[in-house]
């Protein structure tokens, strides 16, 4: 899986729910041979949203060796990791494709809503002078993961997993407090898949943007990911000049129950593979 998509990175890092052994994830591989010639990761998680609960299964770093593609590995690794996650009682898979015709054609279809942002400036007006911004520092997991939790639709975690996933490489976590106490935070950055992109946030929407302000420090654009409605801060956002595009979350595939899941908001951030 690292030669196809991480030759000069480090993939088993970068998902660590994933790849760490002590982790929920779980790998399906096609042998053949003695060698692997197709794999997968598949990760099994609870989405929280305004109607309920809803189980669904991940699929993610799908990887064919160059020599070995046309034959239809990938498709039967699909199928296999779809049967495995139907078993397990989960009523969707899900994933995110670079190649989406290639999906389209496997019974997955475009679902759920983003919102998207590309902020080049915070303006002066919408900065709040009490608050400060600093670097995560170990310790702050807990504080970190209760602001994940306000969220009304998320990915179900513990607190163990927010760290771990906290721990991820070529990531900027910062925090934003007032008086010592932490009131927002923003991650930014991971591994290969998500440079220049904050793509989790939590907390006061003036604090996530004293975070982007300090961002944009070093960067000329932050691409920010939101929820289908950002709510507050997509407002605040747009007042200060930010170009917003809607899209969609991922591809979905139902798992035996034909129907589409929930529209509403979903805050994915760390836990995508």
């Amino acid at each position: 899986m690292a030669t196809v998509l991480r030759p000069d990175g480090d993939l088993a890092s970068e998902y660590p729910l994933v790849f760490d052994v002590a982790g929920p994830g779980r790998i399906h591989a096609l042998n053949e041979g003695g060698g692997v010639l197709s794999a997968c990761a598949v990760l099994e998680r609870e989405l929280i949203h305004p109607g309920g609960r809803t189980r669904v299964g991940f699929i993610g770093s799908v990887s064919t060796h160059p020599d070995a593609r046309g034959r239809g590995l990938a498709t039967r690794l699909l199928m296999h990791a779809e049967d495995e996650l139907r078993a397990a009682g989960c009523e969707h898979a899900m994933l995110w494709a670079d190649d989406s015709e290639f999906y389209a054609r496997r019974g997955y279809a475009l679902d759920g809503d983003e919102t998207d942002f590309l902020v080049d400036r915070i303006p002066e007006h919408l900065l709040t002078e009490e608050l400060s911004v600093r670097p995560f520092e170990v310790g702050d997991e807990a504080v970190i993961h209760e602001l994940y939790t306000w969220h009304g639709a998320r990915v179900e975690r513990s607190q163990e997993e927010t760290a771990r996933l906290l721990s991820c490489p070529r990531m900027r976590v910062l925090l934003a407090t007032c008086g010592g106490e932490v009131l927002a935070y923003v991650c930014y950055g991971r591994g290969g898949d998500l440079h220049g992109v904050a793509h989790e946030w939590g907390g006061a929407p003036e604090g996530v943007l004293a975070c982007l302000n300090e961002l944009l420090q070093r960067s000329e654009l932050v691409f920010v990911m939101a929820p289908g409605d950002p709510g507050p801060l997509g407002e605040l956002l747009d007042s200060g000049g930010a170009i917003r595009a809607e899209g969609r979350l991922g591809m979905t595939k139902p798992l035996g129950v034909e129907n589409t899941l929930p529209t509403g908001a979903f805050v994915w951030g760390l836990d995508s593979i």
